[in-house]
């Protein structure tokens, strides 16, 4: 990473990245809501994300807005790539720019296809579809809080935080500790790092502050 902003330089491209993935808090709206809208009572502590997006009613769950969280689940991740190839200046150029592009792609292609193939479908083809976003998540965070740590202090820590919280959550779901709880240990950190990253880079200019980022 260059010592310059490279915010300066592609002002339009990084503000829709940023715009972008601030969306991402959408994501919880939408998750809330389908939960809410659950026929058979939803619970965040024993119930699987992928439960949301459920398109049968069964007796012990039914999803009447599963369309609209396969719908966000597709959204999230077309704007993890959009974010992550308008905000790759900010990563040094050569074989680390490309790895974490190629991971956010990983990441959000599989992220959609959770939505495309909800696990009513087939827990192996979903299975598939989530996978490679599972691991991936928690590589790119990890690679981003060693690369970005001698320039960008700040966003390397909480790059580690969200890493750590993620990989603990991992550990849990593998021992199968409450697995609605678990789970989202694994899959929030990487879409509220997106978040809280692209709003504060969407307020950096208005509070006339460096870009974190």
């Amino acid at each position: 990473m260059t010592p310059d902003a490279p915010h300066a330089a592609h002002p339009l491209r990084h503000t829709v990245a940023a715009i972008a993935w601030t969306l991402t808090f959408a994501y919880l709206a939408a998750e809330l809501t389908v939960a809410i809208a659950w026929k058979t009572g939803y619970s965040f502590r024993y119930d699987t994300i992928s439960d949301l997006g459920v398109t049968a009613c069964t007796p012990s769950m039914c999803s009447p807005l599963h369309l609209l969280m396969n719908s966000t689940f597709v959204a999230l991740g077309l704007i993890t790539i959009v974010g992550a190839i308008g905000f790759r200046d900010y990563i040094p150029h050569g074989p680390r720019q490309w790895s974490i592009i190629a991971l956010a792609i990983v990441i959000g292609l599989s992220t959609a296809a959770t939505g495309v193939f909800p696990s009513n479908d087939g827990i192996l083809v979903h299975g598939l579809a989530v996978m490679p976003a599972f691991v991936s998540r928690h590589v790119v965070l990890v690679l981003l809080s060693i690369w970005l740590w001698r320039r960008r202090r700040l966003v390397a820590m909480w790059s580690a935080v969200c890493a750590s919280t993620g990989l603990t959550g991992t550990v849990l779901l593998t021992i199968g500790i409450q697995v609605g709880i678990t789970e989202r240990l694994v899959f929030y950190p990487l879409p509220t790092w997106m978040a809280v990253t692209g709003a504060v880079t969407v307020l950096g200019p208005l509070r006339r502050a460096p870009v974190v980022l």
